[in-house]
């Protein structure tokens, strides 16, 4: 590594401990997510690739399982089964939030939806996979995108994933870039699941995930922000000037199997700030 390079990483090095997950969450179970989360600035995309309007999200929306408050802890809990349709961009199903800056354009194509890089932005959310896919493509099965920086058309600047087979007893966290041409490089496990290690399902983590320019910073807390795992990679230049939105929830990775497999989290809070 250049000293140059070297110089720049070393402060965000620095904080990779800055973040501390919460203890504990008052959240209230007999209430729908808008009562427990901000959902102004976000639309729903539910699993037929169909939007719910961040009004109507806001205003106490609900749909029996598939996205609904956990009548136990009070979380906001995304459903998605592995058959089901998509928007016309994609491949795969989804119940994912998707950040709307200006809510009140209904088109949600302004720019005044989206952010830039040299605007930046942090995601942060606490979560439990509760549920992974078991059935269908060996290569799909076990994987959801629980969280994403997306850019134009297809591209998405990170995604972050959680994967889990069958066969193992916890799962890993990775991350994949896109170029702006939409060459996909696959990052090394951020979590992994090796020797024991790994995350189970129903293990509550945290993530962050944070761009400013072309830095881009994905942190991983564990055991109540005691255990940090991260990266820091240095995205396409050409994204610069871009519209760019963070997305959460469940992007189910496998479009195979029976009718009956799902994927599913529950998030216990969701932030997104800019910077």
């Amino acid at each position: 590594m250049s000293n140059r390079l070297a110089s720049r990483l070393a402060p965000v090095a620095a904080a990779l401990c800055l973040f501390t997950a919460s203890a504990s969450f008052a959240l209230d179970p007999s209430l729908p997510p808008s009562g427990n989360f901000d959902l102004t600035h976000w639309y729903l995309t539910l699993p037929p690739g169909t939007i719910v309007a961040p009004a109507t999200l806001s205003d106490g929306y609900t749909l029996a399982d598939v996205f609904y408050t956990d009548p136990r802890s009070g979380g906001m809990t995304f459903r998605c089964p592995n058959l089901a349709g998509t928007t016309t961009t994609a491949h795969f199903s989804r119940t994912e939030l998707r950040e709307v800056l200006n809510p009140l354009d209904s088109s949600y194509t302004d720019d005044s939806n989206n952010w830039t890089t040299a605007i930046g932005g942090t995601l942060k959310a606490r979560l439990k996979v509760d549920r992974v896919s078991t059935t269908g493509d060996p290569s799909m099965v076990g994987r959801v995108v629980i969280g994403q920086i997306h850019g134009p058309s297809r591209t998405t600047v990170v995604r972050l994933y959680y994967s889990k087979k069958p066969w193992e007893a916890k799962g890993r966290i990775y991350a994949a870039m896109d170029s702006t041409s939409g060459v996909t490089t696959p990052l090394p496990d951020i979590v992994s699941n090796n020797n024991g290690d790994g995350i189970a399902l129903g293990e509550l983590f945290t993530y962050v995930i944070q761009l400013k320019d072309t830095l881009l910073r994905v942190q991983i807390l564990r055991n109540r922000g005691t255990l940090v795992n991260g990266m820091i990679r240095f995205i396409d230049p050409a994204y610069r000037g871009l519209n760019l939105y963070f997305k959460a929830g469940v992007y189910n990775q496998n479009n195979t199997g029976t009718t009956d497999d799902y994927a599913q989290t529950t998030f216990y809070s969701l932030t997104h700030t800019h910077p």
